[in-house]
C-alpha cells in the first residue's frame, strides 16, 4: 500500500462512502430486499456520493500531500452512527453526513517524494489553498452534472446527473459557508474574491434546487 494512505485508512473511506450513500438511498435500498426498490437509483447514490463527498476529501488529502502535508482520512464513529439513526429515524427523509474528514499536519515533504517548491511561507494561504480543492471539486462536477442532465432527458445517466448534481451543490454550497470550521471560512479570511468565484456559482445552483429545477 502507498505511503500516501494509512493503514486502515482506505477501509474507513469505503465504510463512510458506503453509509453515505445507503443514507441518501435509503428506502430504494430497503426496496431492494423486498423487490420494491430501484437499483438504478441505489447505484446511482453510490456514484453521487463518491464525486460529493469522497473526491472532495481526497481533494484536500492530495493537494495538502502535494504541499508537504501530512493528510488522512479517519472516520468519525459518532459521526458515522448519528447519519445511520437519523436516516432511519426519519425513513429516509433526512440525511445528515458526517462520517468523517482529512486530518493535516505539516511534514517534511522529502517523505512523500514531492517537490516542495510550490510551497508558500503564508500559512494561511497553505489553509486556504488546501480548503479550495474539496468545494472547488464539488463545483466542477456539479456543472459537469447539470450539463449531462441537460443531455439526457431520461433514463439512468439522467439518475446519475440528477443525484451527483444535487449532492455536489449542497456538499459544495454548505462548505462554502463563511462560518468555521468550514472550508468558506478558510478560504472568504484569505482571499474574498477566490472564496466568491467558488461559492457565487455553487449557490446560485443551490438556488436552483430551492426552487425546484
Amino acid at each position: 500500500m502507498s505511503s500516501q494512505f494509512s493503514p486502515g485508512e482506505i477501509s474507513s473511506i469505503i465504510i463512510a462512502w458506503v453509509v453515505l450513500s445507503i443514507a441518501i438511498t435509503y428506502q430504494n435500498f430497503l426496496g431492494l430486499f423486498g423487490g420494491r426498490g430501484s437499483v438504478e437509483i441505489v447505484i446511482a447514490g453510490f456514484i453521487a456520493t463518491a464525486t460529493g463527498f469522497i473526491i472532495h476529501e481526497m481533494g484536500h488529502k492530495f493537494v495538502a500531500i502535494r504541499r508537504g502535508y501530512v493528510a488522512h482520512f479517519r472516520l468519525w464513529t459518532r459521526g458515522l452512527l448519528l447519519t445511520l439513526f437519523i436516516v432511519v429515524f426519519s425513513g429516509g427523509g433526512i440525511v445528515f453526513g458526517a462520517p468523517g474528514a482529512v486530518y493535516i499536519a505539516p511534514v517534511a515533504t522529502a517523505y512523500y517524494g514531492y517537490d516542495s517548491t510550490s510551497r508558500t511561507l503564508d500559512p494561511e494561504q497553505e489553509n486556504m489553498v488546501i480548503s479550495a480543492a474539496g468545494p472547488g471539486l464539488n463545483l466542477a462536477f456539479a456543472v459537469g452534472f447539470l450539463s449531462l442532465l441537460f443531455i439526457s432527458s431520461s433514463g439512468f445517466l439522467h439518475t446519475v446527473a440528477a443525484f451527483g448534481f444535487t449532492l455536489n451543490v449542497g456538499l459544495g454550497s454548505f462548505n462554502m459557508l463563511p462560518v468555521p470550521p468550514l472550508d468558506g471560512s478558510k478560504i472568504f479570511r484569505k482571499s474574498i474574491p477566490i472564496a466568491l468565484a467558488i461559492a457565487l456559482p455553487l449557490w446560485a445552483m443551490f438556488l436552483l434546487l430551492f426552487l425546484g429545477f
